[in-house]
């Protein structure tokens, strides 16, 4: 019969204090100071090629894309834990899964099915399920709007209840619409402030994606990322590469400055690895 946890029981008193998180530090305590990202195009280089890509830029953890769990899985996920970046496997990465909410569970359960049964050394789970990217959020009114996004907290549910059943001992974290709370906070939809979406049903961490079309300056990352932090929810801040070009660091440097001393504030999550200009020039 299948463990809910291959590495270790999880009755033991260690796991039921678990406390989430997305990356660590140099001594491989949890940390604050995380930044890392989303990452993509796993087979244009080899495993080790992506983690030291990852590690050059200073990243401790990643948002690994893999739609299909393989050995390619087993091969990246080993290599960054051998330069100490967390993985947080990144799945639900489109919208069908907003007009079946059921189905989330059943890939969040295969998923952790196959973690278990190769003793996968993952950090997370991480979904990009965005329900502003359908056509009903597109071009619906808001009943449509708000029907789809019932869809999505369904979706943060079943994927919870999975990960309680098959590795409770993880994290479990969502990219989302850095507009959700405050369309919240103005009726136009129901559930998206930060505190209905991080809590022990849904999610430990979100990450608003404060780019295509958020603007781009330290004020509107700041201001976009207001919401999220006064609803008092864990949040990473999710910034586009191209966004910020050669002023990527300096820009990372003063987000971090200005929300340093906020308790629900752990750090900057980059979109992405494939967006760097030196990206690609190994194998």
């Amino acid at each position: 019969m299948l463990k809910k946890n291959s590495s270790k029981d999880n009755t033991t008193k260690e796991n039921k204090e678990y406390i989430p998180y997305m990356c660590l530090d140099s001594n491989n305590k949890p940390s604050k100071n995380c930044l890392g990202g989303w990452f993509y195009h796993l087979s244009d280089n080899t495993a080790e090629y992506n983690a030291n890509f990852a590690k050059s830029k200073n990243w401790n953890y990643v948002l690994l894309s893999l739609s299909v769990p393989s050995k390619r899985t087993m091969e990246n996920i080993k290599a960054f834990r051998n330069q100490n970046i967390s993985v947080h496997f990144m799945t639900l990465q489109k919208t069908d899964y907003l007009y079946d909410p059921q189905s989330s569970f059943d890939e969040i359960e295969k998923i952790l099915i196959y973690v278990n049964n190769n003793s996968l050394d993952i950090q997370g789970i991480h979904i990009d399920v965005e329900p502003h990217a359908t056509s009903e959020w597109k071009s619906g009114d808001n009943d449509l709007r708000n029907k789809i996004f019932q869809n999505y907290t369904k979706i943060l549910e079943n994927c919870r209840k999975a990960i309680n059943k098959y590795r409770p001992n993880i994290t479990f974290s969502a990219a989302v619409g850095w507009f959700y709370s405050s369309k919240t906070k103005k009726n136009e939809i129901i559930g998206g402030k930060g505190n209905d979406l991080v809590n022990k049903n849904k999610l430990d961490f979100l990450i608003p994606m404060i780019y295509d079309g958020a603007g781009n300056t330290l004020s509107d990352i700041l201001k976009h990322s207001d919401d999220y932090l006064n609803d008092k929810a864990n949040t990473v801040i999710g910034l586009a590469v191209l966004d910020h070009g050669d002023n990527l660091q300096n820009i990372i440097n003063q987000v971090v400055e200005n929300r340093k001393n906020s308790s629900y504030f752990y750090g900057i999550s980059l979109f992405s690895n494939h967006k760097f200009s030196d990206w690609g020039t190994g194998n």
